[in-house]
């Protein structure tokens, strides 16, 4: 045995001398770990607006499944801001992070070195990636489109795994009644990403099939934005998506709550902020304060104030407006109130 472990361990020096780049690999190998081992997980959410809600309905489904004797196994946390789909979030020319993402994103993952796996789990969207916001693959055959928007989601992919995350799943946009068919042909960029089999890199659920099929019952009177129905329906499918890749089989239950959720229409007419906190409250899950916001005071104007107000402009996505957030939506209501005043001439 001993001459075994002899033999091993110059061996993998003789590597580390000629091949380091492989013995790394071999060393840190995460990226096929599994999700529902039992061991301590760290899986962030990011995206955008769209994920305000969904994360919170999967960390509940998540601790029905495999709640321990000690408490939370795997954790789930968010990481949005609104109006930032991977072209807001970084450079999509030269692949540098934007500012956001290296004051909130990055830590959030360097925090866990050592500790436990990070996973993340991108709700995403290539818009603004082919310059103009609304321009994007226009069909099966726009195969420039469909090959830049692949190499988009993998240099962003590929950026999350150098900062520390040990596994990437990437899902696109949900349906999207004002951008459509460019939204749901998004789907074809992350297809073909996935036949290039890009190491670290998954595909997550498709939730544009399931919500286009449910608009406008599962969005908020935006017609935009998930709302309760949405948010368990996203939760739902990113569950089952976490599990089948770990090779589990989906428990029944979980589709129920979801159809339980679309049967019981008024209770997905909005998404109303108060109603989303106290479901925070009921299941115990917390929302970690970024450390921009940390210790800051919540302006006292920002109590009722609408989901669409603070999409735009909660520019750091913490569910509240900082001081700094606050002054520019005073500004812009100040502005709105002169404008109206104006007699006309």
């Amino acid at each position: 045995m001993m001459l075994k472990r002899f033999v091993s361990t110059c061996v993998f020096l003789l590597l580390a001398v000629s091949h380091p780049a492989a013995v790394r690999a071999a060393q840190d190998e995460p990226h096929d770990l599994k999700i529902f081992s039992g061991e301590p997980r760290l899986v962030i959410v990011h995206g955008y607006s769209t994920s305000t809600h969904w994360w919170a309905f999967l960390q509940h489904k998540i601790d029905r499944y495999m709640r321990g004797p000690n408490g939370r196994v795997v954790e789930v946390q968010l990481c949005n801001k609104g109006g930032t789909p991977i072209a807001k979030w970084m450079n999509v020319e030269t692949g540098v992070p934007s500012d956001a993402w290296q004051r909130r994103f990055r830590p959030m993952i360097q925090s866990e070195k050592g500790k436990r796996p990070v996973i993340v789990l991108a709700q995403q969207s290539l818009q603004w990636a082919f310059t103009d916001r609304a321009a994007g693959i226009r069909n099966d055959r726009d195969a420039q489109r469909i090959r830049r928007g692949a190499d988009v989601i993998e240099q962003y992919g590929q950026r999350i795994l150098d900062d520390g995350a040990a596994a990437v799943f990437v899902a696109m946009h949900i349906y999207k009644i004002s951008m459509e068919p460019e939204i749901g042909n998004e789907r074809l960029a992350l297809a073909e990403l996935m036949r290039r089999k890009p190491k670290g890199i998954f595909s997550g659920p498709d939730v544009w099939e399931p919500t286009s099929k449910q608009h406008p019952l599962a969005f908020d009177r935006d017609r935009v934005h998930p709302n309760y129905i949405g948010a368990e329906m996203m939760a739902h499918y990113w569950f089952a998506s976490l599990l089948e890749h770990d090779g589990l089989e989906v428990p029944a239950w979980s589709r129920q709550e979801m159809e339980d959720a679309i049967a019981n229409k008024p209770l997905g007419i909005t998404r109303a902020r108060d109603a989303f906190a106290q479901l925070l409250r009921d299941w115990q899950i917390t929302r970690r304060p970024s450390r921009q916001t940390a210790g800051s005071q919540t302006p006292g104007g920002n109590r009722g104030l609408s989901q669409r107000v603070l999409d735009r402009y909660d520019k750091d996505g913490d569910g509240q407006l900082s001081q700094e957030e606050q002054a520019a939506f005073d500004r812009a209501r100040k502005k709105r109130s002169e404008q109206t005043d104006r007699p006309n001439r």
